[in-house]
């Protein structure tokens, strides 16, 4: 097993970060997963900062390939490590410009053309992460932002934990929808060739909304 009976039981008595930062003073090595880890679906976990050799061994051997870092105060220590690595860094209690939405979901389609299964963390795996989630949760699932929040609640109590990245879930399609537009009009600006070639873009939702989505929008 990837954690040891002994060390499971133990695992199961942290009751915090803080405690599960002490537990893991002198065991650098053990197979611990990060802390708040969660599978979101088969192809993106979440979780707090990984911070030890341990918890980034966890992550590969349960197939992690590829870490989304968003929070600039905590990276993980990847420089020998396998896998590949996005960097989007937020400020803790802040929420995500649309470009970074942008981003995460390029990331993710990038990834999954790749067959490369995903984790985003921040410092605590709640505020940050917990947009990223609810994002991609309405553009892969295609659920409704308040479906999103409460899905994303249920599987991580306490996500999207500041007013300001709440509204950023909720006002998530209206602000991709307004980029989108602000583009492809600087866009048409160079030639109609180039919009012919976006709207036959077979790549689909490149600019932060499903293609069928934002066209059945229009």
């Amino acid at each position: 097993m990837l954690v040891e009976d002994q060390l499971r039981r133990k695992l199961l008595e942290v009751k915090n970060e803080t405690e599960y930062r002490l537990m893991l003073l002198n065991e650098e090595d053990a197979l611990y997963p990060p802390w708040f880890f969660t599978w979101i679906d088969k192809k993106l976990s979440a979780f707090a900062w990984p911070q030890t050799r341990g918890n980034l061994e966890y992550l590969w051997q349960i197939g992690t390939r590829h870490i989304v870092t968003l929070c600039p105060e905590k990276i993980p220590d990847l420089d020998k490590s396998q896998f590949t690595w996005t960097y989007i860094p937020i400020e803790e209690c802040h929420a995500p410009t649309i470009d970074q939405i942008f981003e995460f979901i390029r990331t993710i389609q990038w990834c999954r053309k790749y067959d490369k299964p995903v984790g985003v963390h921040d410092r605590l795996g709640l505020g940050r992460s917990g947009v990223m989630v609810a994002i991609y949760l309405m553009y892969f699932h295609r659920l409704e932002a308040d479906q999103a929040l409460k899905n994303l609640r249920y599987l991580r109590p306490g996500s999207v934990d500041s007013l300001v990245q709440e509204e950023c879930v909720l006002n998530y399609r209206p602000s991709a929808r307004i980029a989108n537009d602000q583009r492809l009009k600087k866009i048409t600006r160079t030639g109609d060739h180039f919009l012919s070639l976006l709207k036959n873009d077979g790549r689909g939702g490149v600019w932060g909304l499903p293609k069928m989505e934002y066209l059945i929008s229009k």
